[in-house]
């Protein structure tokens, strides 16, 4: 593994902050792939061309997919990026072999690039949202070049903190330690972490049943599709308060350089009016293109819901996933 050493860069940048730095170089990377043509690839047919490199297929328009793919990317026109679905999918692997080679296609296909998680995307959306609607649209990257991090971040940014060093020397070793990250393989990592820890890593429960058993028991409650739509988006909604809320607390912060009290956040109710006002635009067909991760989860949700032939599958929670939004799809039921 190719060891990044920055220290001294970052010392002589002591006043850029670790979220001003990792910020730049997610855009810088954004900015590189804008062009690109982003193809999703369900996790399924991931597998799939990992057989056809591996020759266990005899599928003739996988095997002329593969050096498709390839070719584009090489020549800098696609790129595959992964997800954190993709991600916690391909780990279920148990056999080492089929996993190397997976984890190799991975490599190859997204150089290294994956959207953000679930969570980072949405505070993306909610901050696009609130200084574009506040500020004007030449104010604020769009998320299509800001949604991209590189694989090692896929669940999140982790940085290490409460280190023995001075704050001053804590910041430099969380900037080296990002850059050191961000240039890692999917097949460096799974190296580093063995086949026993990923056999340990924990499992998305299958709420299947619980899905299923919630859909007959509320089928009576909605007499059209819009009317399930607006439901399942107002229960999206409710549920992404914490995270409206802590982006006017980074907002608030960013412009008054401190946190504002429990009480002043409590007082105002930021994050339920963020919602109401969400909800309000979304229900007058006002809400355009934002917040897609949300828009599109509600919808996935609602038109199995409205299927009385469609039941929710164990999968169902990674494939509805919104990371899709911003690429076309491949996917194998």
């Amino acid at each position: 593994m190719t060891i990044v050493n920055t220290f001294e860069k970052h010392r002589s940048e002591p006043d850029r902050t670790l979220n001003a730095y990792t910020r730049d170089v997610r855009l810088a990377l954004g900015l590189e792939i804008e062009h690109r043509k982003k193809i999703y690839l369900d996790t399924k047919y991931w597998l799939l061309l990992r057989d056809v490199v591996l020759g266990r297929t005899g599928d003739k328009h996988l095997s002329e997919l593969l050096p498709v793919l390839r070719s584009g990317v090489e020549a800098e026109k696609v790129i595959c990026p992964i997800s954190e679905d993709v991600f916690a999918e391909v780990l279920k692997q148990s056999d080492p072999l089929t996993l190397k080679e997976t984890v190799k296609l991975l490599d190859d296909l997204s150089r290294g690039v994956s959207i953000l998680s679930e969570r980072e995307r949405i505070m993306l959306e909610t901050l696009y949202f609130i200084l574009r609607t506040s500020t004007g649209e030449d104010s604020v990257y769009s998320p299509d070049v800001s949604a991209w991090t590189k694989l090692a971040y896929v669940l999140g940014a982790i940085h290490p903190t409460s280190t023995p060093f001075s704050p001053e020397e804590e910041l430099v070793v969380q900037k080296t330690f990002f850059d050191q990250m961000w240039w890692i393989s999917l097949s460096q990592m799974v190296e580093i972490m063995g086949m026993e820890a990923i056999s340990k890593m924990p499992k998305l429960n299958d709420l299947s049943a619980m899905l299923n058993d919630g859909k007959t028991k509320h089928a009576h409650e909605n007499k059209s599709f819009k009317q399930l739509f607006l439901s399942e988006f107002a229960g999206v909604l409710d549920l992404c308060i914490p995270i409206f809320e802590d982006a006017i607390i980074y907002l608030f912060e960013k412009e008054k350089g401190y946190k504002p009290t429990m009480t002043e956040i409590e007082s105002t109710n930021a994050g339920k009016q963020i919602a109401n006002s969400v909800y309000n635009l979304f229900s007058k067909n006002k809400l355009h293109t934002y917040f897609p991760t949300l828009v599109i989860g509600a919808g996935l949700h609602a038109s199995v819901r409205w299927d009385i032939k469609r039941k929710f599958k164990r999968n169902d929670l990674h494939d509805f996933s919104m990371h899709k939004l911003r690429c076309p799809i491949l996917t194998s039921s």
